[in-house]
C-alpha cells in the first residue's frame, strides 16, 4: 500500500487541512495529558474545530453564533447543542449516536428495558453536555474510549473517506494522530469491534 493514499482521495484544500491539523491536535494532546484523569477537552476543541474546517463551514461565523445561543438560549437545543450531546456519548460509549437515537426509536415491547437502556445513556450525555458548558469540563470524567481515533474517524467520514479499509484508516492515523502508537492497526481493529459489538447489542 502506498504511503499517505488517503491524501490522493481527498481534495487539495482538505489535504493541506488535514496536514496542518497534526501539529494543532499534538499540541492540544500534549496540553491535556497534564491533567490526564480530566476531560480532554483541548482534545475535543481541536477536533471539532479541524472537522468543521473540513466540512468548509465558517468557523468564525459558527463560534460567534453558538456562542451567542450558549449566553442566551430560548430552545432546548439551544441550551444544550446536540453536536455536542453526540460528541461526549460517542466518547463514553460504542458506535455512533445517530444509530443510538435510530435505535432507541425501535422499541421492542417484548423488551422495553433494553431501549430504555439505550436511551439512558443519550440523557446522561444530555446531562454531562450541560455540566460542562456551565460549570466546567473538570465534571467530565476520562472518557471510556480514545477520544483521538473516534474523533479522526469521524474527520475521516467528513473529509470523504468513509470508504477507507482498515487499513487505509490505520495509515491515516499513523499520519496524523498523536497518541504515541508507532502502528494503529490494532487499535482500528479495536474500534472496528466495538462498532460492532454495539450493533449486535442493540439488535
Amino acid at each position: 500500500m502506498n504511503r499517505h493514499a488517503w491524501a490522493g482521495w481527498v481534495t487539495p484544500e482538505n489535504k493541506h487541512r488535514l496536514w496542518a491539523a497534526r501539529k494543532l491536535l499534538k499540541s492540544a494532546w500534549d496540553s491535556d495529558q497534564k491533567s490526564p484523569r480530566q476531560y480532554p477537552m483541548d482534545t475535543s476543541w481541536a477536533l471539532a474545530e479541524i472537522e468543521q474546517a473540513v466540512a468548509k463551514n465558517d468557523l468564525d461565523k459558527h463560534i460567534k453564533t453558538s456562542l451567542r445561543k450558549l449566553l442566551n438560549p430560548r430552545t432546548l437545543a439551544e441550551l444544550v447543542p446536540e453536536e455536542r450531546i453526540s460528541a461526549v456519548w460517542e466518547e463514553y460509549n460504542s458506535g455512533t449516536f445517530r444509530d443510538a437515537i435510530t435505535l432507541a426509536a425501535q422499541i421492542d415491547y417484548k423488551n422495553i428495558k433494553k431501549s430504555w437502556k439505550l436511551f439512558k445513556t443519550i440523557t446522561r450525555a444530555m446531562e454531562a453536555t450541560y455540566l460542562a458548558g456551565f460549570l466546567g469540563h473538570e465534571f467530565l470524567s476520562k472518557p471510556k474510549v480514545n477520544i483521538l481515533h473516534t474523533g479522526l474517524d469521524q474527520i475521516a467520514k467528513v473529509a470523504g473517506l468513509g470508504g477507507q479499509t482498515q487499513a487505509g484508516f490505520a495509515e491515516f492515523l499513523d499520519d496524523l494522530c498523536p497518541c504515541g502508537l508507532k502502528s494503529h492497526k490494532g487499535a482500528v481493529r479495536k474500534l472496528s469491534k466495538r462498532s460492532v459489538r454495539f450493533r449486535r447489542s442493540t439488535k
